[in-house]
């Protein structure tokens, strides 16, 4: 009897861990049931009725910069601080490089030298004017003197020759020789003279091609001297709250760069995204009811105002199940700037049901 006892004890620890296997097995597909369905009611496209998705609120964005260096003097808001249209921001200083000033300086004086050097090519080319001339009024001087002499000889030969009779007319082509270079003397004279007028007209006169780039490079120099520093007070375009500040006192700010960004104090514009099988559901100027997820009943109604162009990954915060990758349509609702939703506040958007 006692061993009959033993071999009942015996099966019975061998076969309970093959039943505990077997229940296992059998819980196991209807659990994969339940989340597969559980899966594709998530998924599942919701009827127009009742089409509903997430977004969040948003206003419109201005960010402040200067088209210049600048110096950040005082500081006088936080981030997310509300301040009224006209209120005193920041305060800024516009302080001009002493480098623009002495290369102004250095360009100034290589100027003048250049016009220095100007200035003795002119008076070169005056002396030169004078020698030329100098030289042409000889030649002409001589060749007259030379004409004269022949002249007086031929008219001394004809003197002493009682036989002969010498006329005007023997002499002509000698003196209109005489005088065409008498006239060309007078026209080189002439010429010479104008000449070195002109040329001391162009040193005197304005024509320094260097005089008008030496008064500019001055008169900047003058205005840069008083304009060494300039203040500037950076005030609030529009009632408003202050966002991100990126800069701080006493920091030098490259041109471009933003000093802060100001937000307008209520949301007009809601950014959502809609399931990529709803994206025909919705058109320009639909109208949507947007709502608060936090508060029961703050309700606004609002109209599509645009539209994405293309199939986006949903952002992680606006999926109904943040772990799974969903693809959708980017949508902008416009609403009343009359709202109570925060800066980025995650809200719904639905559309109402058609009543039957």
């Amino acid at each position: 009897m006692a061993l009959k006892a033993s071999k009942n004890l015996g099966s019975t620890s061998v076969n309970a861990p093959r039943n505990f296997r077997s229940m296992r097995f059998n819980l196991f597909y209807p659990m994969v049931l339940l989340l597969g369905l559980s899966l594709v009611f998530l998924f599942r496209p919701p009827a127009d009725e009742d089409l509903n998705f997430f977004g969040f609120a948003e206003s419109n964005e201005t960010t402040i910069n200067y088209n210049y260096p600048v110096v950040i003097d005082e500081l006088l808001v936080r981030p997310g601080q509300m301040v009224k249209e006209g209120e005193t921001l920041l305060k800024v200083s516009r302080r001009k490089a002493k480098e623009t000033l002495t290369d102004q300086t250095f360009r100034i004086a290589e100027l003048r030298a250049e016009e220095s050097l100007w200035r003795q090519r002119k008076q070169g080319e005056m002396r030169e004017t004078d020698w030329k001339s100098t030289d042409d009024l000889a030649r002409i001087e001589e060749d007259i003197s030379s004409l004269r002499k022949e002249l007086t000889y031929k008219k001394s030969l004809a003197a002493g020759l009682e036989s002969i009779s010498a006329t005007g007319a023997d002499y002509q082509p000698i003196e209109d020789k005489i005088a065409v270079l008498e006239a060309e003397k007078a026209r080189k004279q002439e010429a010479n003279a104008s000449r070195k007028e002109n040329l001391r007209q162009e040193m005197n006169l304005g024509k320094n091609p260097y005089a008008e780039q030496i008064r500019r490079l001055e008169a900047e120099m003058e205005f840069e001297e008083g304009q060494k520093v300039q203040l500037f007070v950076v005030k609030a375009p529009t009632d408003g709250i202050v966002g991100n500040i990126d800069v701080r006192e006493e920091e030098h700010v490259q041109s471009y760069a933003t000093l802060l960004s100001f937000y307008e104090p209520h949301s007009s514009i809601v950014r959502g995204y809609v399931h990529e099988d709803l994206t025909a559901k919705v058109a320009l100027a639909d109208e949507l009811i947007v709502y608060s997820l936090k508060t029961e009943g703050q309700t606004y109604t609002g109209n599509v105002v645009g539209l994405g162009s293309r199939i986006v990954e949903i952002p992680t915060r606006l999926r109904k199940l943040p772990d799974f990758k969903t693809y959708g349509r980017e949508v902008i609702v416009e609403i009343s700037p009359e709202n109570l939703f925060l800066q980025k506040e995650k809200v719904g958007i639905r559309r109402e049901p058609i009543d039957e």
